[in-house]
């Protein structure tokens, strides 16, 4: 009767890279939960008709973003009118030098909680400085009242957040197959030695 070997590594070694694809889910889950929770947060809101001060730096692109459902001191603001009419403008404090504005170069949309927004307008400043923010439907024309947000580096940040939770996701992963393979392998390389030496793997 054959003598009886055990295999070792056994493929219950397998076992060893279940934390790692944990890891890399939960980590992917944080980054996704912590990451959209702050992905507003450098957002000024503005209430139109109306107007803001917002202090602005040069080198950066502002996206102006209208908000379709969103919430400001409490208040729900939900767009289901039409705005049609709505201008918006940008001027420099004191001077009043207007700041050009126009339709944005990519298509960017968020949904954070209660708020949700669509890139509308952008714009950039030659100076630092103060400048004043103000939309309304004009003298004579009415409309109701909506939620725009003006900031930057909120499209840069969505991808930013993608390719974090990404590279979490495929390194956890990565490293559970990493280690199904080398069990897998170096169990079938003994199994196969054991059937050399004329005995049985179990």
């Amino acid at each position: 009767m054959n003598q009886t070997t055990k295999v070792r590594p056994s493929l219950w070694h397998c076992l060893w890279g279940v934390p790692f694809l944990l890891a890399g889910v939960g980590f992917t889950a944080y980054t996704l939960i912590h990451g959209i929770r702050h992905l507003t947060n450098s957002l000024v809101q503005v209430v139109v008709p109306g107007e803001a001060e917002l202090n602005l730096k040069r080198g950066l692109t502002y996206t102006v973003f209208l908000e379709e459902q969103s919430v400001v001191n409490g208040k729900v603001y939900s767009t289901t009118e039409s705005i049609r009419g709505l201008a918006c403008r940008v001027s420099s404090i004191p001077r009043g030098n207007a700041v050009r504005l126009k339709r944005p170069g990519a298509n960017t949309t968020y949904t954070v909680g209660a708020r949700s927004g669509r890139s509308v307008l952008e714009f950039s400043i030659g100076e630092d400085g103060n400048y004043k923010f103000a939309c309304d439907y004009g003298e004579n024309s009415h409309g109701p009242e909506a939620v725009v947000a003006v900031g930057s580096g909120i499209g840069e940040g969505i991808s930013r957040l993608v390719a974090e939770c990404l590279g979490a996701m495929f390194a956890g992963h990565g490293v559970f197959l990493i280690v199904l393979l080398v069990v897998v392998i170096k169990h079938d390389h003994e199994r196969k030695r054991i059937r050399q030496l004329g005995q049985v793997p179990i």
